[in-house]
This record gives C-alpha cells, sequence and structure tokens, in this order.
C-alpha cells in the first residue's frame, strides 16, 4: 500500500487584460471619475458594464466595457473534487465551473483541457469525453490505481483562469492493530488465591469481567466513528458491537483508541477457553478494514485453603454475600467466613463440624451463624456464632451424645413472642437396656424463651451413608429418618411421633425435601444397587410411601435437589444407562421416565444445585469434575474435568456481588464448591438459585434452613 498523505494545492492562473487600470482600489469609492473597482484584482477600471466599441477589438475571453477598454471575461475557475480530496477506488466525476465577470454577458469557451498526472510523473490514469453547458464542463476520470495526483483544466487562449488540485486515491482500507492486555490476577492472601492454575491462564480475565481492548492504526483517513468492537463466544454467538473511545495520551499511532468488553455478554459453553475481539472500521472513503485477537476467558474466581484440615458441610451465604462452611481436624476444628471476593473475614476454633452451618435472619446486619460440632467422642453442641465476627453467642451441649443429623431453623412461637430456633438432632447414648437414642436438641439465642431445649427421647440413633442424617421442618413440624430406614414425624414440644408416622422405606434415608404436601426422599442400602426415590404425604397415614422410582429396589441415590415442575435431580450409583454407572440423572416427581445429565464420570454424592436460567450444577466425588447442565433439555454446557480433587459435599450458589456483598445486576452467579481442604469460587451464568424451585439445593435455600418458608435467595 502507498502511503496515505493528505495534501492540496490551488493554482490560479494568471489573469490579463489589455488595458492598464486606473489605480489600485479596495471599493468603486477608491476610483475616480466613474471608475469601478475590480474586487478580484483590486484595481480600477473606467467602466464595469459590457457594450463598448473596443479598438483593437477585444479576444474571445474578454469583454469591451463601456469605457471601450478590453478587460477579462472570466473571473475565476472552480474545480471540483476540491484540493485535497481523498478519493476512493472508481471513477470519479470531475467538474470544472467558470465564473464571468459582474455585468458581462455569460459568453463560455466550447470546452476546457483537462489534465492529470501522477504527483511523481507518472501515468494518471484516463478522462472521459468533456461535455459543457452554461460554464460547468464536466468529465469523469479513473484513476490507475492508489495514491497522488494533480488533475489540472484549462483553456489554451490567454485571459481565461486555469486550476490544478492535488488529490489523493485511496483503495486500501484500514488495518487494525488489537492488543489484550493480561488481566490482574490478584496477589495470594491469606490462605486465599485467584490466579486460575491452569497453564496458559493465569493471566486470562474472568467471565465476570470487563476488558479494556486497546486498538491501534496508522490509516491517515480513518472514519473514527465507524470503529467497533465484538465480541464473540465460544459458540460464534456475539455480544453487540462497542464503539471505540480514542485515547487522549501518548498514541504510538495515527489512532489509539480503547474499548471496553463485558466479558459477560458472549455465549460461553465452557470452564476456561478463548473469546475472539473482531474490529471493523472504515476510512472516509468507504474503505473497510478489520483487525482481530483473542481473550483468555476463564471462570476461575478464586481458591482458600483452610491450611489444616478437611472441609465437612454445605457452605451457607448470609444476605450479605459472607460465606460460612465449617472443616474438621482429626478431633478439632473450626467455622470460616469468607468474604465474597476471597479474602477471610474471620475464623474461630469449634469442635469437629459436623452439621451447618444455617444462617439466621438478619437483624439490623447482624445474623447468628449455627453449627452442630462434636467436641469429643462423648459430647455434641449446636452452637450460635455472630455472623459478623466469629464471637460466640451461645452454645447447648449434650454428654454422652453426638450429632447425627443436618440442622434446621424456623421460628417457634413461645410467651406469645416469635423466636429464631435452630434443631438438630442428637444421638444420646443412655446406657443399660436403652442403648442409644435420638434428642431433638433446640437453640434459642433471642428472646425470653428457653436457650437450649431437648426432647429426650424420641426415636432411634440417625445413621446413614454420610454419618449424619436428614432433617427437614415446616413451621413446627419436624420429618427425620431413623437407623433403619423409617421416616418419622414429630410436633415441636412433643416426645410422641405424630399419628400416622413413623413410615417404612426400605432403605437408610440419604436426603430430604418438602415439595408441596410431600416429603421427597432418597435411598441408599448396603450395596451401591439398593435404593429408590419415594414421597410421602407430610400428613403420614401410610404403610410405605406411594411413589417410588424406580419400582425396583436398584438404584442407589444419594442427594437430590427438586426443580422447577417438580423434577427431581439427584445423583445415582447404579443408572441403567450405561448399567451399572454412577452418574447425574433426572425424573418428574411421581413419574417414570427417566433423563441421564451425566454418567460414567464418578459419584454425584452432593445435591445438585439448581439456579436461574434453567441450569444446574453439580461436582462428583470421584475425579472432582464440576459441570453446568440444562435442567429443560438436560446437556452439558461445560465441566470443569480436573483441577480442584474429588468432593462429596454439595456445592452452593450466590448472585455475583461487589467487594462491599452487594448484589449485582447482571446475570452472573458465582458457584461455591468445597473440595478437602478448599473451598473454590467460580463465576458461571446463573444470577443465584431457581425461585421457582421448590427445593434448589441441599437443605433448600442459601441459608441452608431446610425449612420451605425460607426465601430461598437473598438476591434481589
Amino acid at each position: 500500500m502507498l502511503r496515505k498523505v493528505l495534501g492540496t494545492v490551488l493554482l490560479l492562473g494568471a489573469l490579463a487584460g489589455c488595458t492598464a487600470p486606473l489605480r489600485v482600489c479596495e471599493s468603486d469609492a477608491d476610483c475616480s471619475g466613474g471608475g469601478v473597482c475590480d474586487l478580484e484584482r483590486k484595481l480600477c477600471f473606467s467602466a464595469s458594464a459590457e457594450g463598448g466599441a473596443c479598438e483593437p477589438a477585444c479576444s474571445a475571453v474578454e469583454a469591451c466595457t463601456l469605457s471601450n477598454v478590453c478587460v477579462p471575461r472570466y473571473t475565476g475557475l472552480e474545480l471540483t473534487p476540491l484540493g485535497g480530496s481523498v478519493l476512493g477506488a472508481g471513477p470519479v466525476a470531475v467538474q470544472a465551473r467558470l465564473s464571468v465577470g459582474t455585468g458581462f454577458a455569460e459568453i463560455f469557451p466550447e470546452t476546457l483541457t483537462f489534465s492529470v498526472e501522477a504527483s511523481d510523473g507518472g501515468p494518471g490514469g484516463s478522462l472521459g469525453t468533456v461535455t459543457g453547458s452554461g460554464g460547468v464542463y464536466t468529465t469523469q476520470w479513473r484513476p490507475p490505481g492508489e495514491g497522488e495526483f494533480l488533475l489540472t483544466a484549462a483553456y489554451p487562449e490567454v485571459g481565461v483562469p486555469s486550476a490544478m488540485v492535488r488529490l489523493s486515491v485511496d483503495t486500501t482500507g484500514p488495518s487494525f492493530a488489537v492488543f489484550v492486555p493480561p488481566a490482574d490476577a490478584g496477589v495470594a492472601d491469606g490462605g486465599t488465591t485467584y490466579a486460575d492454575p491452569e497453564p496458559g491462564f493465569a493471566t486470562a480475565w474472568r467471565r465476570d469481567q470487563v476488558v479494556p481492548v486497546e486498538i491501534r492504526t496508522n490509516e491517515p483517513h480513518l472514519d473514527v466513528g465507524s470503529v467497533t468492537v465484538t465480541l464473540v463466544g465460544t459458540d460464534g454467538g456475539s455480544a453487540p458491537a462497542v464503539a471505540v473511545t480514542p485515547l487522549s495520551g501518548a498514541c504510538d499511532a495515527g489512532f489509539c483508541g480503547v474499548a471496553q468488553l463485558n466479558l459477560r455478554e458472549p455465549p460461553f459453553d465452557a470452564f476456561r477457553s478463548t473469546m475472539t475481539v473482531n474490529v471493523q472500521g472504515e476510512d472516509t472513503v468507504g474503505n473497510a478494514g478489520s483487525g482481530a485477537a483473542t481473550v483468555n476467558v476463564t471462570r476461575w474466581k478464586w481458591a482458600f485453603d483452610v491450611q489444616t484440615g478437611v472441609i465437612k458441610s454445605t457452605p451457607a451465604i448470609s444476605q450479605q454475600g459472607l460465606i460460612y462452611f465449617g472443616t474438621t481436624t482429626g478431633t478439632d476444628g473450626k467455622l470460616f467466613a469468607l468474604n465474597p471476593d476471597g479474602p477471610k473475614q474471620w475464623e474461630t476454633v469449634t469442635g469437629v463440624v459436623v452439621s451447618g452451618p444455617t444462617v439466621g435472619a438478619s437483624n439490623s446486619g447482624v445474623e447468628n451463624v449455627y453449627v452442630g460440632v462434636n467436641p469429643s467422642s462423648t459430647l455434641a453442641s449446636l452452637v450460635a456464632f455472630n455472623g459478623s465476627t466469629g464471637a460466640e453467642v451461645v452454645r447447648c451441649d449434650v454428654n454422652k451424645g453426638q450429632i447425627a443429623s443436618s440442622l434446621v431453623l424456623t421460628q417457634i412461637s413461645t410467651g406469645g413472642t416469635s423466636v429464631e430456633t435452630a434443631l438438630g438432632v442428637v444421638n444420646v447414648n443412655v446406657g443399660g437396656p436403652t442403648g442409644i437414642v435420638g434428642a431433638l436438641l433446640a437453640i434459642r439465642p433471642e428472646g425470653a424463651a428457653t436457650v437450649c431445649n431437648s426432647t429426650d427421647p424420641i426415636a432411634r440413633s440417625q445413621v446413614n451413608s454420610s454419618g449424619v442424617g436428614p432433617l427437614v421442618i415446616e413451621g413446627d413440624t419436624v420429618f427425620f429418618a431413623d437407623a433403619s430406614g423409617r421416616m418419622t414425624s414429630y410436633q415441636l414440644g412433643s416426645t410422641t411421633a405424630r399419628s400416622g408416622w413413623p413410615v417404612s422405606t426400605n432403605f437408610p434415608i440419604n436426603a430430604l425435601a418438602l415439595v408441596g404436601s410431600d416429603v421427597v426422599g432418597a435411598n441408599g442400602g448396603s450395596f451401591s444397587d439398593q435404593g429408590q426415590l419415594f414421597s410421602i404425604p407430610k400428613i403420614g397415614g401410610v404403610a410405605s410411601p406411594p411413589w417410588r422410582y424406580p419400582s425396583t429396589t436398584d438404584m442407589f441415590i444419594n442427594q437430590l435437589s427438586v426443580g422447577s415442575a417438580n423434577v427431581v435431580f439427584f445423583g445415582s450409583e447404579n443408572l441403567p444407562n450405561p448399567p451399572g454407572s454412577a452418574g447425574l440423572a433426572a425424573v418428574p416427581l411421581g413419574g417414570n421416565t427417566l433423563n441421564t445429565l451425566q454418567a460414567g464420570v464418578g459419584s454425584f454424592k452432593g445435591a445438585p444445585v439448581i439456579g436461574r436460567g434453567g441450569v444446574l450444577y453439580a461436582a462428583t466425588e470421584g475425579t472432582g469434575l464440576v459441570g453446568e447442565w440444562s435442567t429443560d433439555d438436560f446437556s452439558n454446557h461445560w465441566t470443569l474435568a480436573s483441577g480442584i480433587g474429588p468432593t462429596s459435599i454439595s456445592p452452593a450458589l450466590d448472585c455475583a456481588r461487589d467487594g462491599a456483598g452487594v448484589a449485582r445486576a447482571e446475570n452472573l452467579g458465582v458457584l461455591y464448591v468445597p473440595a478437602g481442604g478448599k473451598l473454590y469460587a467460580f463465576v458461571v451464568d446463573s444470577r443465584g438459585l431457581d425461585t421457582s424451585a421448590p427445593w434448589p439445593k441441599y437443605q433448600h435455600d442459601s441459608r441452608n434452613t431446610g425449612n420451605p418458608a425460607t426465601p430461598i435467595t437473598s438476591c434481589p
């Protein structure tokens, strides 16, 4: 491409006259004897109107004035395109316009002479036939290519103005250089790291970030307003094009600009991959140009290492976005609180955390966090901590017992006041022939109600595959299971099971959910081919569950969640396709149509998480696979096949938040996955839990209350 340079030259031919002027003037007042001032030449002449009898006769390009003086008939020649114009490829219309002096007859030459040559003396292309009418002469020029040219229009006789203009012909579109800066992954601090560990992605941009892409070009004729940038996702879909803002600082090119690209906008069916940045723009004559680059994008947000111990509990999320979770280290453990952007807010020693955390309602920004801990092999404790500081609020201890269930949270009316109450089942060794029995332990940190309360005994001990049995609550009615696989229900304040309970379910119960008028559960037996899904009316009064899936007892079920339209999503150790494989599946509540989401990649021990936008998230125990699936057609959107290690703990889901914990407006969320001694945070395209689902995750809601009356999410 020839170097394109703006330039223009306007050359006016000499104007010739056949009589001497009277004198220099600026207006007619400067001319004596009735003379007039020729404003073009600033000279006085004796008369300005044509009609005299000049001797000798004037030439064809002159006029004879009343004072018998020959003066030039034409005062100027305007040539278009104007000097300095930049032209594109293709034919160019050329026009020359003669101007006649005031008072003179409009007598024009039959034609003018046009010529063109390259500024370096080379060929100037071809000119078409000249046509003239009323002093306007036109022709068509076909440039030979790109370059700089001199175009001239003239008349061979003296006295006619001539004009020459310098023109640039540009046939090449702009070329754009696109620069994507590396992302600042953040500095590891207090156990929190931010960089994606995948080779090549340590400085990748996160799905929830905005990347400032820099655009440069040396195009001298750039139409800045035409330059746009489009971000293309993994499936070819793209975000709306954005404009480029010129940089005001130093620029090492003819033009430098920046485009702010929201990485959340294009489709991104991958955990980590590349997006394409496409730049389009034109020069001032319409030549189009482009440029492109790629940007590495990851869903990896951060990972927190507890340093000592393993995470044994599903994270709970506060209204302000704080993430609470407990750990176990031999005979001890801790409770942690992390900010949504990763830093640790506090940690406190608790004893072995086996249940919870469960988060209470926010009271002026302060909430209680409840955990069930086993400080020793003979002591069980239900403890409330201040969610803001980690300080212990109150503790309820049971000697000769162990926490044996998940925790639930409800409001109990006592003394005319509704009081927040957390509950859990404790196995108590009472000795003698009775042996181990169950006790329902309640803790009430606020109000005048009894701080600790135990209804003892209530049922036989709880034991299942994870060592902690499911417990759910609605109002003041609790539902849980005993060691033999019986489903039972109690009214708080009573030591006798409700009428119509217990109901036998054949195998130990791994999970419970409250959906409409039913209790929905999952069985797992002593072997991987023993178990079912089931539902029992909340009122009880049946000998066995009226709905079971499958009808045979050959599908060990782990945890479950229930989505919109009452579809049950669950992990199984024995799927029919391929036969005997572990995987993730779905079946309508009360139906018998099985849909497999994923098989042959390991056991999904934890409950799936159902998010807004028709998506589901789950993780495996065997390989540590994490993935997103559609709840509509059950297809897989993306997977992280390795990188976190095996996990059997149910993940949690929240909306995206800023550093202060305020929910962001866009449709993004954060998936929290515990694995071993680390908690991982991944950016996902779902803005928190699906509020239309009756039971979208482990223990129902973000706060893990196990209570369908609790709002499912705190994201507005």
